[in-house]
């Protein structure tokens, strides 16, 4: 039966026989599985004999050059290995971590990440090394009995070792608590002390830690998971995704399991848990796995424990592709058009500095530069840059998402007299409903003395978002305006008169001040 494949840099089509609905798709890149799906998941289908489907947007944002692509269904090859270009660019299309070199794939959560297939053995046993560590730590310093969960335990279960596509460790707890609010505050403990013993913390949620392991200046080695578990009201609640009967759910007592050739702590049923968290044909591997949290489960994690990643990872991904290409010294138009209006050695803050071009400028005219953002590889890679400045701008890791990172980072700040000028170039394009509500408190506090600015760049208009995770839609400058008058704050100056017109798209720079009462 024969196949035709159709592919740019936004949408893959396959045409011919064949197509159920229940097939599964396996893209290949240069040989390598990048990606697989199913063809229900399509946006667009016609019968069983096409389908075209958007590609994930990390990888559609990577598709400039050259490329070889094959396409399997179900296993079986019906598009052969194809020559493919993807605009002008005479480079080659890769999916690798482009500081490491290792593969990636398109995970369950539709996201780049690389996995253990391919890895040498030492990798998989440091990073079991670590986690025994982490285990005995939490039990024996915090009092928390940690056990294996998730793809962990998914894997010494089904198949007896770990899965070769799986990229992590992850661990889970039972709370001792029922109220989410007690949860999160036992949650939070367990943070300070891992910090506290030298451990490196993400907070993606009120119960999700990640604790990073550098791998270089820009790059993991890997991260490892712990969530937190609760009963409240005789149903079980799996952080991130799982929500079941706590009659149908046996975590306790703990029990040992091989985890290639270790043994880690389990839960006492674990073929029950491996059903809450991956549905009743859990012992069916299934490549096109992705999650579909129940929406009664969903509501009840995201108003309980809120979701503090907001692309995050996609950002990271982002900011290494960019240090791989060399990374950008030039400053923004907008930090220089600043810079001339800043009065000499003023306090600055610069919002989401990104890769720190604008912070170095702004420090370079001699100001005293604050850059924050929470994308790490762009931090690290600021701080590298910045090292031999004079006077150098300080980096900080700040999640706007998080009221309490605001006051972590910058409580200091919030405490000293004197004018202070914040800077925020592409801010409020990205972030989220929560985070700019978060960021108008933050500067409704920064702007307390009647000399403070802040200086604001936008792309003003009514563009949707687009299919790319990068592609935020336009800001509504009636419903900014409103946000900034409701958080006690005044629009000091407008400027609509920059526009892009070869994008089509309009900036308005803006200075924000303190509404005097």
């Amino acid at each position: 039966m024969t196949h035709t494949m159709r592919m740019d840099a936004a949408t893959l089509a396959v045409s011919g026989g064949g197509l159920a609905a229940d097939a599964t798709i396996t893209v290949l890149l240069a040989g390598h599985r990048i990606w697989s799906f199913r063809v229900s998941t399509a946006q667009v289908r016609r019968g069983e004999s096409y389908f075209c489907i958007d590609w994930p947007p990390t990888v559609a944002e990577r598709l400039s050059g050259r490329a070889v692509f094959a396409i399997e269904k179900d296993g079986e090859t019906i598009v052969p290995p194809t020559p493919v270009t993807f605009g002008t660019a005479d480079a080659e299309v890769t999916l690798d971590d482009p500081v490491t070199g290792a593969p990636l794939v398109v995970n369950k959560w539709g996201r780049i990440a690389p996995t253990f297939a391919g890895r040498e053995e030492s990798f998989v046993d440091n990073l079991l090394d670590e986690a025994q560590a982490l285990e005995r730590f939490v039990r024996t310093e915090i009092g928390v009995d940690l056990f294996v969960t998730g793809g962990t335990l998914l894997g010494p279960v089904r198949e007896g070792h770990i899965l070769p596509g799986d990229d992590d460790v992850d661990f889970a707890y039972l709370s001792a608590h029922e109220n989410p609010s007690d949860v999160v505050l036992e949650s939070l403990r367990m943070e300070r002390s891992l910090v506290a013993a030298g451990y490196e913390i993400v907070r993606l949620s009120g119960g999700h830690l990640q604790l990073m392991f550098p791998g270089g200046a820009v790059s993991d080695r890997f991260y490892i998971d712990i969530f937190a578990y609760f009963v409240t009201n005789g149903w079980f609640y799996g952080t991130f995704h799982a929500r079941e009967r706590a009659s149908r759910v046996g975590l306790l007592p703990l029990r040992p399991l091989d985890v290639n050739g270790r043994q880690l702590p389990g839960p006492a049923e674990p073929e029950e848990l491996l059903a809450a968290i991956y549905g009743p044909h859990w012992r069916t591997p299934d490549p096109a796995f992705t999650f579909e949290t129940p929406p009664s489960a969903l509501r009840r994690f995201r108003g309980w424990l809120g979701d503090f990643n907001m692309d995050r990872e996609n950002w990271e991904d982002y900011h290494r592709a960019a240090i791989a290409r060399g990374g950008d010294d030039s400053p923004s138009e907008f930090a220089v058009a600043t810079a001339a209006r800043l009065e000499p050695a003023s306090r600055v803050i610069e919002l989401a500095c990104g890769l720190g071009h604008d912070a170095r400028y702004l420090a370079s005219h001699g100001h005293d530069v604050l850059a924050v953002d929470y994308s790490r590889p762009a931090l690290a890679f600021a701080r590298e840059r910045a090292a031999s400045a004079t006077p150098p701008p300080r980096f900080e890791r700040l999640n706007l998402n998080l009221d309490g990172d605001v006051v972590r980072v910058l409580g200091d700040e919030l405490g000293r007299s004197g004018p202070v000028y914040v800077y925020g170039r592409s801010l409020f394009d990205a972030l989220s409903a929560r985070a700019t509500d978060v960021t108008m408190r933050l500067l409704r506090q920064l702007l307390r003395h009647p000399e403070s600015r802040a200086y604001i760049e936008v792309e003003a208009g009514d563009r949707p978002r687009g299919r790319r995770w990068t592609d935020y839609g336009d800001v509504d400058l009636a419903a900014f305006e409103m946000s900034v008058v409701a958080s006690g704050l005044a629009i000091a100056e407008h400027d609509g008169s920059y526009e892009n017109a070869a994008e089509g798209r309009a900036t308005s720079r803006l200075v924000l001040s303190r509404e005097e009462l």
